[in-house]
């Protein structure tokens, strides 16, 4: 019964000191660039005829980039089967988990104007960066898009995501 004990206490603090070894590894190195492990979907339509019919799932894939220390840079992009011109803004929620510091950023989504060529799928919706001071540690945010009364919406799934930051 001695040795059975002395192995599983062993084992037992191998495991520990392994997880330990991979918490402790740190954050990435600025410049890292982090999609959301889940993107927001959202059903929406109304900008012609035709999508008001048969309104299309959006699915929106918002990333963050660590710059600098301690900063963040939230953006986003269609993705998904269908890409739309229909482009909404999208609030994204977060919060860093190692200090009581929280906040919220809005991605404007920006349909390109310029009618004199034609536009790419890719280009239809372009969201502006936002830059947010999280503060160093692990950070958790949630995405989804913004209320338009302009337009029928409605949330299918919100994004969501966790990063570290430096």
């Amino acid at each position: 019964m001695g040795i059975a004990w002395t192995a599983a206490f062993a084992a037992g603090c191998a495991f520990s000191l392994g997880l330990s070894a991979v918490a402790a590894a740190g954050p990435p190195p600025p410049g890292v660039t982090t999609g959301f492990a889940v993107p927001a979907t959202f059903v929406s339509g109304c900008f012609s005829l035709l999508m008001c019919t048969v309104p299309p799932v959006v699915a929106v894939t918002p990333s963050a980039a660590t710059q600098a220390p301690g900063v963040v840079t939230f953006t986003a992009q269609q993705s998904g089967a269908i890409v739309t011109p229909d482009c909404l803004d999208v609030v994204v929620n977060w919060r860093n988990l190692s200090t009581p510091v929280a906040g919220t950023a809005v991605l404007r989504g920006v349909t390109p104007v310029d009618f004199s060529r034609p536009t790419a799928p890719e280009e239809w919706c372009r969201y502006t960066p936002v830059a947010v001071v999280t503060g160093s540690g692990m950070v958790a945010a949630s995405a989804d898009a913004s209320a338009d009364l302009d337009r029928f919406q409605l949330a299918i799934t919100p994004g969501f995501g966790t990063f570290a930051v430096p």
